[in-house]
C-alpha cells in the first residue's frame, strides 16, 4: 500500500481555498430532513454545551473540538477526489451558504466565502466542484432559491429541498449568537482526513472501514445485548434467525431503515419525555434514542419490562418482528400511492419523516391486522389534516418545528383503543389553533410553490376519485416527471397586466390578485408553455380539454357529465363556468377551493378511516 496520510482539519483547514471533485459512479446526493435535521441538532447542542450568555467571539477560541467524523480522498491527475463523506461535505457547503446569506453585510461573512466559493486560475467556482450541481449552488448563494428544471438531477433536487429543510430549522436561538456559532462551525468542527495516493488505497481503506466490522451499528450491538441475556441456546438461535430476517427485509428498502426501525419502535413505544427546545436543555429519552438507543435500552430495560430471559425473547419475537412488518407497510405505502392508504402517502410527500414513528404509536402487539389497519389509516388522516391547516396558515411543517408536538401526540395515543384514540385526534384537531379555512388567503410565491402544487393536486385528485373519473391519479399532478410533461402551475390571467386594466386599479394589485390560490389550475407544461401569455377569453377553450378542476372553469365540464353534477349537488360546492374571468370570478372560485378543503380535511374523515 503506497503512503496513505491521516490527519484532524477543522472546516476551514479542510475547505479554504480547496477544490473536491467526485467521480462520475458516485452515488447521488441523498440525505433527507432527518438526517440534515440531526446534524443542526448535533451541532446545535454541542455550541450550546460551552456557549455562555456573556461569550464574546474570543471565548469561543477556549471551546473543547467537535469530530464529525472521517473523509476518505484520493489525489490523482492533480485533483483531490472524494471517496467518502460526499454526503456531510455537500450538507456542510449547504449550512455555509446558508449562514454566508444570513449575515447579510456583515464583515465576518469573507471568513466564510472562502470556504464555500473560490478563485483558481481566475475563475469563480465551488470549492466542492461537481459541474451538475453548479448553477444550482450559485442560485441558493446568491439568492437563497432555485427554482428545479425537468432535467434536473436526483442531487439537485435534494439540495434545494435541504437547504429549505436548513431554513425552516435552523433556530432562532443560534441566529442571536450567529457571530459565535459561526466561529465555532468552521474552527472548532474537525474531521479526520485520510488521504491515498490511489483509487485502490483508497477503496481498501473505505472497506476496512465499513465492512469489516471495526465498528457496529447500534442495531448490532442492540442485538448482541438481547440475545446475551436469554439463556437458553434454542430460543437464543431462534431469536436471532427471527432478527436476521427483518434486519434483510429492512435493508432491502434502504440500508439505514435497520437502524431507523428501531429508533421508532422504541420512540413510538416507550420514550417518555423529550429536550425542551431551548438553549441548555438535558436530552431526554426521545433524543437519546436518536443517537445510542442501544445503551438506552441497556439502561431502562425496566420500562420495556425486561426483567429475565423469557421477556427479551419475546421482545424480539412478538414485538421486533411484529412491528417491522407494520413498520414495512407504512413505509411502502408512504412511497407508492393506493386510495385506501392515500393519507399515508401524502404526509410522505410532505416530508413528515417522524410519521412512521407516529403511526407505530398506538398500535398494540396483541392488536389484530383489522384494528392496526384501521388505527394507522385514522391517525395517517390526522396528520394529514394537521398538515394541511398548517400549510394554509403559512406555518412550517419541518420536524424540527413540530417535534416536540408530534412526541406530545405519540404519548398520548400510546397503545388506545380504537374509540379513544379516535376521540383523542379529534378533539387535537379542535384545539389546534390554525384553520383550513385560511386557505381562501393562500398565495403563490417562490417559496410555496411546491405547496400550491400540492393543494391544486389534492383538490384535483379530489373531485376525479369521488367522481370515479378513469384514470384517476394523484400522483402525475406532483411528480416532476410524468410522461415528459410534468403538471405546472398555470395562472388563470396571464402575466400581462394591459389584459386586465379594465379589472384592477393598479399593477400591484393585479400581480397580488393573479398569485391567489383561486386564480391558478394544473396544466402539462408545454400547455402551461404555449397559452400562459394568452387573455383567458383566448385561452378558455384549451382548459377544456385539461383535468376536470380545470374543466369546471368551462361550459364543457357541465353537459354529458352526471357523475360530476351529482357530485357537486351532494355537496353543494359552488362550480361554474367562465367566459370571462374578473375579479368576482376570482372570489367565486377562491370559495370554491375552501369548499373543497373543508370537504378533503374534514375531521370526519378520521371516523370514515375507522367505519371503513
Amino acid at each position: 500500500m503506497s503512503n496513505i496520510n491521516a490527519i484532524t482539519r477543522n472546516i476551514v483547514e479542510l475547505l479554504d481555498n480547496k477544490k473536491y471533485s467526485i467521480e462520475y459512479y458516485q452515488r447521488e446526493y441523498r440525505w433527507g430532513e432527518e438526517q440534515i435535521v440531526e446534524l443542526l441538532t448535533d451541532l446545535e447542542d454541542k455550541f450550546f454545551e460551552d456557549y455562555e450568555d456573556n461569550h464574546q467571539r474570543i471565548n469561543v477560541k477556549n471551546y473543547p473540538p467537535y469530530f464529525l467524523g472521517s473523509i476518505i480522498l484520493v489525489d490523482k491527475n492533480s485533483q483531490t477526489f472524494v471517496i467518502d463523506g460526499q454526503q456531510r461535505l455537500t450538507s456542510l457547503t449547504l449550512l455555509l451558504i446558508y449562514v454566508y446569506r444570513k449575515f447579510g453585510k456583515d464583515n465576518q461573512k469573507q471568513n466564510l466565502l472562502n470556504l464555500i466559493y473560490s478563485d483558481t486560475y481566475g475563475e469563480k467556482n465551488f470549492n466542492l466542484n461537481i459541474d451538475d450541481r453548479t448553477e444550482c449552488l450559485d442560485k441558493l448563494f446568491k439568492e437563497g432559491v432555485y427554482e428545479t428544471k425537468e432535467d434536473d438531477n436526483e442531487s439537485v433536487k435534494n439540495l434545494v429541498d435541504r437547504y429549505e429543510d436548513i431554513e425552516n430549522n435552523f433556530s432562532e436561538e443560534l441566529t442571536k449568537v450567529l457571530p459565535l456559532f459561526a466561529d465555532w462551525l468552521i474552527k472548532k468542527v474537525f474531521f479526520v482526513e485520510i488521504t491515498a495516493q490511489n483509487d485502490q488505497d483508497a477503496y481498501n481503506i473505505f472497506e476496512t472501514m465499513n465492512d469489516r466490522g471495526l465498528s457496529l451499528n447500534s442495531s448490532e450491538m442492540l442485538k448482541g445485548y438481547l440475545l446475551s441475556q436469554i439463556q437458553s441456546e434454542e430460543k437464543r438461535n431462534d431469536a436471532n434467525n427471527k432478527w436476521k430476517k427483518v434486519v434483510i427485509k429492512l435493508k432491502n428498502e434502504d440500508k439505514d431503515h435497520e437502524e431507523e426501525f428501531a429508533k421508532s419502535l422504541l420512540r413510538a413505544r416507550f420514550a417518555r419525555d423529550i429536550r425542551e427546545r431551548k438553549r441548555g436543555a438535558v436530552k431526554k429519552d426521545f433524543d437519546l434514542i436518536g443517537t445510542e438507543f442501544h445503551r438506552w435500552v441497556r439502561d431502562n430495560k425496566e420500562i420495556l419490562s425486561l426483567s429475565n430471559p423469557e421477556s427479551y425473547y419475546d421482545f424480539i419475537n412478538n414485538q421486533y418482528a411484529k412491528y417491522s412488518e407494520i413498520y414495512l407497510t407504512i413505509l411502502n405505502h408512504s412511497k407508492s400511492f393506493s386510495k385506501k392508504y392515500e393519507a399515508i402517502f401524502y404526509n410522505g410527500h410532505n416530508y413528515l419523516t417522524l410519521q412512521n414513528t407516529i403511526l407505530l404509536a398506538p398500535i398494540k402487539a396483541e392488536d389484530s391486522s383489522e384494528i392496526i389497519d384501521k388505527k394507522i389509516r385514522m391517525v395517517a388522516r390526522y396528520l394529514d389534516i394537521f398538515l394541511a391547516r398548517r400549510i394554509v396558515n403559512y406555518k412550517t411543517i419541518y420536524r424540527n418545528t413540530l417535534e416536540v408536538n408530534l412526541f406530545n401526540l405519540i404519548k398520548n395515543i400510546r397503545e388506545q383503543e380504537i374509540e379513544t384514540l379516535k376521540s383523542i385526534l379529534i378533539s387535537e384537531l379542535d384545539k389546534q389553533t390554525e384553520k383550513i379555512t385560511e386557505v381562501t388567503n393562500f398565495k403563490l410565491s417562490t417559496q410555496f410553490k411546491r405547496k400550491v402544487r400540492y393543494l391544486l393536486a389534492r383538490f384535483t385528485y379530489f373531485i376525479e376519485s369521488e367522481t370515479n373519473e378513469v384514470g384517476a391519479d394523484f400522483g402525475k399532478y406532483i411528480r416532476i416527471k410524468y410522461e415528459k410533461k410534468p403538471f405546472e402551475i398555470e395562472h388563470i390571467w396571464s402575466h400581462k397586466y394591459d389584459h386586465y386594466k379594465n379589472i384592477f386599479d393598479n399593477e400591484e394589485d393585479f400581480i397580488e390578485k393573479r398569485q391567489s390560490l383561486g386564480a391558478l389550475i394544473l396544466v402539462p407544461r408545454g400547455e402551461n408553455q404555449s397559452f400562459s401569455d394568452k387573455h383567458y377569453r383566448d385561452k378558455v377553450q384549451f382548459y377544456g380539454r385539461g383535468n376536470i378542476l380545470t374543466k369546471s372553469l368551462t361550459s364543457l365540464c357541465y353537459s354529458n357529465n352526471p357523475s360530476f353534477t351529482n357530485f357537486v349537488r351532494d355537496n353543494n360546492l359552488p362550480f361554474k363556468h367562465y367566459d370571462d374571468f374578473n375579479l368576482e370570478s376570482l372570489s367565486e372560485r377562491t370559495e370554491l377551493y375552501k369548499k373543497l378543503s373543508e370537504l378533503i380535511w374534514s375531521p370526519s374523515q378520521i371516523e370514515k378511516e375507522m367505519n371503513n
